[in-house]
């Protein structure tokens, strides 16, 4: 028995002190504008990732908030942007299930690329605001 306890305190230290056991990289909020060619992106998602960790949130109006880990991050964005107002949806007869919500127009302003080989790369040591204009460059 006293082998095993010996066995397995050994394995924690090693592991503890190699990898940390999945120990994860330190998290942080962030928040701030995101564009692209200095247009706000109405509507969209943003992904911060590494090899080992990613976080990221969602944009609306233009602005975003994520969690992220630290360090040098690759970015992904895919935006849209609206091409027209909220449609009006008219009261539904009585007895009649409910209509789906309205979504407002909208048109794709990043193309699959910019989704699936991002070139964007922003260095993240502490939470707080940082902007994020991706441009032409970046598809």
């Amino acid at each position: 028995m006293k082998k095993y306890l010996v066995f397995a305190l050994v394995v924690a230290f090693v592991c503890s002190a190699t990898t940390g056991c999945g120990s994860k990289k330190k998290e942080v909020e962030i928040s701030g504008v995101a564009t692209i060619d200095g247009t706000p992106i109405d509507l969209g998602i943003v992904q911060f990732f590494t090899d080992a960790a990613e976080g990221g949130g969602n944009v609306q109006d233009g602005r975003y908030t994520a969690k992220v880990p630290t360090g040098e991050l690759t970015v992904r964005v895919r935006g849209y942007q609206y091409t027209g107002p909220m449609p009006e949806v008219p009261e539904p007869a009585p007895g009649a299930p409910p209509s789906p919500p309205p979504q407002r127009p909208r048109k794709p302003i990043t193309d699959e690329n910019m989704w699936q080989n991002p070139t964007f790369k922003i260095t993240i040591n502490k939470g707080g605001t940082y902007d994020l204009n991706f441009t032409g460059d970046n598809k």
